[in-house]
């Protein structure tokens, strides 16, 4: 059973997470480093589809809705939500997508969690590589949600108060001993001259920065417009930073 390498993502809401994810996975197609990619829309806004121009077809808090009366006993309960999940997958030429989304009416998230916890490790061995894009803020790591994973990539904005959040997520992952190897900031949307002050505020918060996603006029009317970013023209700026990202990610490895 191989041992996929996972990148997921988080950060502020606003901060530019989705679109750094985003245009890491245009980036790797374009490399073709990774042969089978699995990408998780973790967050119950699901924003990620928009961004890579793919409908929602199903998701996980659908198939946790479609079981809930057949689960009334723990025995068998794990086998049946990883044939649900299964179902949710949707299968692209390039990579796969699964979306967490929510279950129906008020309640906690958690149910969503749990079901793709017990299911997600056999689907990630099928792969090479995992994208993940979480939810904003720190929710999501109080509860012990995380997937192991080697590398968290936190995107902070140009505001003193992404890179805050940022910090508490650096905290609370380290004090719950959540599983990742590798902690990198990335600035998302800088201007290119407030770039120095990008590093000079990662070194203050004490997070390794892996680099900077310029601010890209095309990447944002994308953004507005709901088109994708796959699409994006190779010689964006943007993107070509994100490669650049890529390349750092890849050379470096896992921790040992």
């Amino acid at each position: 059973m191989k041992k996929p390498r996972v990148f997921s993502f988080t950060g502020k809401g606003g901060s530019g997470k989705t679109t750094l994810a985003s245009l890491m996975l245009a980036a790797l197609l374009r490399r073709g480093t990774f042969r089978d990619i699995l990408v998780i829309d973790a967050d119950p806004d699901a924003n990620l589809s928009a961004t890579l121009g793919i409908p929602v077809e199903a998701t996980v808090g659908q198939a946790v809705d479609r079981r809930r009366n057949e689960l009334k006993e723990s025995a068998g309960r794990g086998r049946k939500l990883r044939f649900s999940l299964w179902d949710t997958i949707r299968h692209d030429r390039s990579f796969d997508f699964l979306v967490m989304g929510r279950t129906a009416g008020e309640g906690c998230y958690c149910a969503v969690h749990s079901a793709l916890t017990e299911s997600l490790l056999d689907t990630m061995a099928m792969y090479d590589l995992v994208l993940m894009d979480f939810g904003a803020g720190l929710e999501h790591f109080s509860r012990r949600a995380g997937n192991p994973s080697d590398t968290l990539l936190i995107s902070c904005d140009p505001s003193r108060l992404s890179f805050d959040t940022a910090r508490r997520i650096d905290e609370l992952v380290r004090e719950l001993s959540l599983p990742y190897e590798r902690i990198f900031l990335v600035g998302s949307r800088f201007p290119r001259e407030a770039e120095d002050l990008f590093y000079q505020l990662a070194r203050e918060a004490g997070i390794e920065s892996l680099g900077v996603i310029p601010a890209d006029g095309d990447v944002a009317a994308r953004n507005l417009a709901g088109d994708d970013l796959l699409s994006l023209d190779p010689v964006n700026p943007a993107l070509r930073a994100a490669e650049g990202l890529l390349e750092r990610l890849v050379a470096s490895g896992p921790a040992s």
